[in-house]
């Protein structure tokens, strides 16, 4: 974990501006936080207005057991005996809280943190509440950092602090916008990271799977939420493997694809029947391949943080990648001309690039190779 100053924060704001439905939103924001305080893993709660944990998205591989674990035992519950209960949040003001003032003394005994917390590598955290218009509770996002990590400094907890009013404006959205589906016209490319795995018996249940199958299930299946992981067992996906296998029972000696679209971007399931070895005992399994596509917008922008660009010329390479010519750019970023001609001339010197299609070709490059 480096310990270097972060960089401006740009692409944050540009996603934040993006209009992403907030599935989509989360995954991206808890990525691009990561240049700004850096820690091994974050997390972002949805809420109700009471405090009711709604459903979150925590990055890495869910492990269903311990997931499972924290509602039936710790959740409101035997977490009060290491911290406050977390609908506590109903009555917390927004803004950044550290682990001093949400740990009980000897937290690191307990067993919310030898169950729950250090088996999925957390250690410490620092936790920000969100809260939209009118003061209406949106979540919290976590911050956490793994043994052996350096605890949150005062600076980490300031900076993140600066942050929340264009995080909780970004994410005050309304009812409908949090299930807005992937819009068609939306280009979609996959999202960083392989494409994972799972085998399905003949009951449609889940017998194996790789490690991050569960996350995309459940980020297809609206989210990780308690009923969400209560039907994981049993039957994962929900419409999107449902699709699938209505498909491989129509015509079930052919390869089965389908597309399920929702908030959290654009899910690929591939299927095949896979017959038992002559000799071996058992029906036939099927074989899924699980792969997420995320907005072009989301790619785009974890391109750009890639590159050795100030915010402006970020914001000029942005609208050349969206086709706008520099006298569009200048009028819709509020400056001059010349100042448009000299982010444009410091940019392409400094990616070795020298027209727009070069620009274009060089971040369509970036965002295949991240997928890849």
């Amino acid at each position: 974990m480096t310990t270097a100053a972060p960089p401006t924060p740009h692409g944050l704001r540009a996603l934040c501006a993006a209009d992403l439905p907030p599935d989509a939103l989360v995954p991206a924001l808890l990525e691009a936080l990561h240049g700004v305080v850096p820690s091994s893993r974050n997390l972002f709660d949805w809420t109700d207005d009471d405090g009711r944990l709604l459903r979150y998205h925590i990055e890495g591989p869910i492990d269903l057991v311990i997931a499972r674990l924290y509602f039936d035992e710790f959740h409101n519950r035997r977490e009060t005996e290491a911290m406050l209960p977390f609908q506590a949040l109903r009555d917390r003001p927004a803004g950044v809280y550290g682990t001093e003032a949400l740990d009980r003394p000897g937290f690191h005994e307990t067993a919310l943190y030898h169950e729950i917390w250090k088996p999925q590598g957390m250690h410490t955290r620092l936790e920000a509440v969100l809260r939209g218009r009118g003061g209406r509770l949106l979540g919290s996002l976590v911050l956490y950092r793994a043994p052996g990590e350096a605890a949150f400094t005062a600076d980490e907890r300031q900076r993140l602090a600066r942050l929340l009013p264009m995080l909780s404006r970004a994410l005050d959205t309304s009812a409908a916008d949090a299930v807005r589906a992937a819009s068609p016209d939306e280009p979609h490319v996959p999202a960083p990271g392989p494409a994972e795995t799972l085998l399905i018996d003949p009951d449609g249940r889940p017998c194996h799977a790789s490690a991050g199958a569960w996350q995309l299930l459940l980020m297809a299946d609206g989210g990780a939420s308690p009923a969400a992981l209560d039907r994981m067992p049993q039957q994962p996906g929900g419409p999107l493997l449902r699709a699938l296998q209505a498909q491989l029972a129509r015509w079930p000696d052919a390869p089965a694809q389908v597309q399920h679209d929702n908030g959290a971007g654009r899910f690929v399931a591939s299927g095949r029947r896979l017959a038992a070895l002559p000799g071996t005992p058992g029906p036939h399994v099927v074989l899924v391949t699980l792969r997420r596509h995320e907005p072009r917008r989301v790619a785009l922008e974890r391109a750009l943080r890639g590159l050795p660009l100030t915010p402006g010329q970020a914001a000029v390479c942005r609208a050349l990648y969206d086709g706008q010519a520099q006298a569009q750019i200048a009028q819709a970023l509020g400056v001059a001309p010349s100042t448009v001609v000299d982010h444009v001339r410091k940019a392409y010197r400094a990616l070795d690039v020298h027209s727009a299609f070069e620009l274009r070709a060089l971040l369509d490059k970036r965002i295949a190779s991240a997928a890849a």
